[in-house]
C-alpha cells in the first residue's frame, strides 16, 4: 500500500499565487505552482496529481474535508448525477480538476483526512512542497526529510523566510515589499520577515 500526504497552498485566496506538494518519502514526491488560483483548487490539484504518479493500492492523506468528503461522502456521484450541478443546481465548483481525479478514482484509491500542522511528519513535508511550488522553487531528491520536518515544526521553520518574487502589501504592517525583500508566511498571509513574529 502506498501512502502520500498532499496540501494546498495560496498567497492571497481567492486569485493568489498557488502551489501544491504531495509526498511519498524523500524520493517520491512532486510540487507545482499556479499563477492566480485558490487554495481548494490547489488542495484538489495536489491530490489529483498524486493519484496520476502514484502506484495503487493508494490512500491519500489530506488536511481539506473537501478534498477528502468528496470521496468520503461520494459527493462526486451526486454531481455526475445531476449533470455536475451541486445541491443549488449550480455549477460545481473546479469541475476541470474533479472531472480528472473522479475517472483515476478505482476501488484501491481512498482518501484520508489528517489535521493539518498537527505534527504528522509527512503532512508536514508536503505543507512545505506546496509553498514550495507557489514559490516556484525546484527540489531535487532525495529530500532531507528529518531536516524539512525540524524545520516545518520549529518556530524559525513556521517562519520560512524565502525571497519575494512579486510586489505586494506585507498582511502584518501594511507596507508594501517589493521583489528581492525577505518574507515569510504566517497566520495572516504573506508578511515581511521581520513582521513575521
Amino acid at each position: 500500500m502506498t501512502e502520500a500526504y498532499t496540501d494546498g497552498a495560496c498567497e492571497r485566496n481567492p486569485g493568489g499565487r498557488g502551489g501544491w506538494g504531495w509526498v511519498v518519502d524523500e524520493n517520491t514526491f512532486g510540487l507545482g505552482g499556479d499563477p492566480s488560483t485558490t487554495n481548494q483548487r490547489m488542495e484538489i490539484r495536489a491530490a489529483l496529481e498524486a493519484v496520476r504518479a502514484l502506484p495503487r493500492p493508494l490512500t491519500v492523506w489530506s488536511d481539506s474535508k473537501y478534498v477528502v468528503d468528496c470521496f468520503e461522502k461520494e459527493w462526486w456521484r451526486k454531481w455526475q448525477a445531476n449533470g455536475w450541478k451541486n445541491a443549488k443546481k449550480e455549477p460545481v465548483a473546479n469541475r476541470d480538476l474533479w472531472e480528472p481525479l473522479v475517472e483515476l478514482m478505482t476501488p484501491s484509491v481512498q482518501f484520508r483526512w489528517v489535521k493539518g500542522h498537527s505534527g504528522v511528519d509527512l503532512n508536514e513535508v508536503a505543507d512545505r512542497l506546496a509553498n514550495a511550488g507557489m514559490l516556484g522553487d525546484v527540489l531535487s531528491a532525495p529530500l532531507d526529510l528529518a531536516a524539512t520536518v525540524k524545520a516545518a515544526t520549529s518556530a524559525a521553520g513556521r517562519r520560512f523566510v524565502v525571497t519575494a518574487k512579486w510586489t505586494a502589501r506585507c498582511k502584518a504592517c501594511g507596507d508594501s515589499y517589493s521583489v528581492g525583500a525577505n518574507v515569510t508566511k504566517n497566520e495572516l498571509g504573506w508578511v515581511h520577515a521581520a513582521c513575521g513574529g
